[in-house]
């Protein structure tokens, strides 16, 4: 009698203890599962489910860290702001741009000047905004100081008059053209283009990076003046400026000297007749 409890006893106690395992193992098992689910594909099937997004860096932009800052206009019947990211510390700007924009802290205003490769403080870079009394009337991006991407152009009804696509301050259909065409480094030559067609500003640079010709295209035609300059260190002097139409339609208009210059900036010629 005493035995066969004995071995009831025994029988009981193992049994209880290969429930308890059987059940932490089963416990350890679903979270497992839930940890790492056990997915398998078939020979031959690809995941094709994107990798989930690193959560992007606050006020990076093309790999700097900016700060945001403002302007704020106050007219008589309107407040104008600007809403933009500054480079938080002292950038040198593009040699050729010449467009180049930076936030003067003390005017509050920003200010444009030409890219020659000077070093500047609070240079635009990543979003810009500019809303009059809360409407969106220009929206885009700026790349060490110079328009990049896509700007968007409004009336204060909302109604879009004009769409630039700009890379890293030319236009983005530009022809360019370099005197190193392997490193790209120095620039000879920018033709402006949008949709397929002349329009912009127009330069050829020395090979020293001076301007040599400016001038401005609209509709596949010169328009206004076109300067010339000497090629000459640390300095900007004029050697001609050439009039074109004011207008593209003005076919019957020709193109004229207007005032030409030696090197030392005397004057050694000068059109008779400017109305021509």
């Amino acid at each position: 009698m005493r035995k066969s409890l004995l071995l009831l006893l025994i029988f009981t106690l193992f049994g209880t203890l290969g429930l308890a395992q059987t059940k932490k193992q089963k416990k350890n098992k679903s979270k497992e599962e839930t940890e790492k689910p056990n997915i398998r594909y078939e020979k031959g099937i690809v995941d094709t489910i994107p990798d989930a997004e690193l959560k992007k860096k606050k006020n990076y932009y093309f790999g700097a860290r900016t700060r945001k800052a403002y302007t704020r206009i106050d007219g008589q019947t309107n407040t104008t702001f600007e809403i933009f990211n500054v480079l938080r510390g002292p950038a040198k700007v593009d040699n050729y741009v010449r467009n180049i924009y930076y936030h003067d802290f003390k005017k509050g205003q920003i200010i444009k000047v030409e890219g020659r490769g000077q070093t500047l403080n609070r240079v635009l870079h990543g979003p810009y905004k500019m809303t009059v009394d809360d409407i969106v009337v220009a929206e885009g991006m700026y790349y060490y100081g110079s328009k990049h991407g896509t700007w968007l152009y409004q009336k204060r009804d909302s109604t879009l008059y004009a769409k630039e696509h700009f890379h890293k301050g030319w236009f983005k259909d530009s022809k360019i053209t370099y005197y190193d065409e392997v490193q790209k480094t120095k620039i000879k030559e920018v033709i402006p283009y949008q949709y397929g067609k002349k329009e912009g500003e127009y330069y050829l640079f020395f090979e020293s990076g001076n301007v040599a010709v400016r001038g401005r295209y609209v509709f596949d035609k010169k328009v206004g003046l076109w300067d010339e300059f000497h090629n000459l260190p640390g300095v900007v002097r004029y050697k001609k400026q050439i009039q074109y139409p004011e207008q593209f339609y003005l076919k019957d208009f020709k193109p004229y000297v207007k005032i030409e210059w030696n090197r030392n900036s005397t004057v050694v010629y000068r059109s008779e007749d400017e109305n021509q």
